[in-house]
């Protein structure tokens, strides 16, 4: 029942891709097909694109970035704030990707902390969680996105949630062509509503949207779509080719 409560949200995180002359005709391009109200559709390009996207946000286009620092100013060069993403209309940022944890392990530690900022600034948060291919082997892949939930979610207070949105991406299927079966991705987004029902309430478990991200194409997406407990998907490659992106949103809505 709540499945059907919850909004999906397809969201899409071109990394380092794409002109920023070049972003407006492409987000264009992506959304050339009708969606419900029922489905957010949410569109994180580079720090760069972002003034020539913004104006989409009148168009009922959310629009967010790939990452926030953890003070609003100071000197801190090359880094960006949740205050300046707020202040030229942004809605949401992803936090703890692996790449950004991978090319920095000091960002595991830091999480938190940005979590916490952002949503204070007024952001949504898609906050990513997931296992390296090692760890799924093990078969001890529920207790390490347990733990990465404790850590990274403490300090939050339950209303904190509603701005919260959790993708699991496990690593091994990112980028790789790898997937995850719908059957395993669903398996792992119920254990996270389980640790989130256990970190805080019933209710936030319940309405948090766990969305899914890893290798995500055309060709997934209407398995995943199906899967009670998967409230979307987090698109990488496939967010940067239109007729990919239009069915995966067709499926979602």
């Amino acid at each position: 029942m709540n499945h059907f409560l919850r909004k999906s949200l397809v969201a899409a995180n071109w990394k380092m891709n794409i002109l920023p002359t070049e972003a407006n005709a492409l987000v264009r391009q992506l959304i050339d097909v009708e969606w419900t109200s029922r489905l957010d559709v949410l569109i994180c390009p580079p720090f760069t694109h972002l003034p020539y996207l913004i104006d989409l946000t009148k168009e009922g286009i959310l629009i967010g970035a790939q990452n926030c620092h953890i003070n609003s100013f100071g000197a801190y060069t090359g880094e960006v704030s949740a205050e300046m993403l707020v202040d030229i209309a942004c809605s949401h940022v992803i936090l703890g990707h692996s790449e950004r944890r991978a090319a920095d392990f000091s960002e595991n530690m830091v999480v938190s902390r940005k979590i916490q900022h952002a949503i204070n600034a007024g952001l949504e948060v898609v906050y990513c969680c997931g296992e390296t291919l090692e760890v799924r082997e093990s078969g001890s892949e529920n207790q390490f996105v347990a733990n990465q939930l404790l850590l990274d979610l403490k300090g939050l207070e339950a209303e904190m949630l509603a701005q919260l949105i959790i993708a699991y991406e496990p690593i091994w299927a990112i980028g790789t062509g790898i997937n995850a079966t719908a059957q395993q991705a669903q398996a792992m987004h119920l254990w996270i509503r389980e640790q989130i029902r256990h970190l805080f309430n019933e209710q936030c478990a319940n309405n948090i949207r766990i969305i899914y991200g890893g290798s995500v194409k055309a060709s997934n997406s209407e398995f995943l779509s199906l899967m009670p407990d998967i409230d979307g998907v987090l698109v990488g490659g496939a967010s940067l080719i239109p007729k990919e992106f239009q069915e995966i949103i067709k499926y979602f809505s």
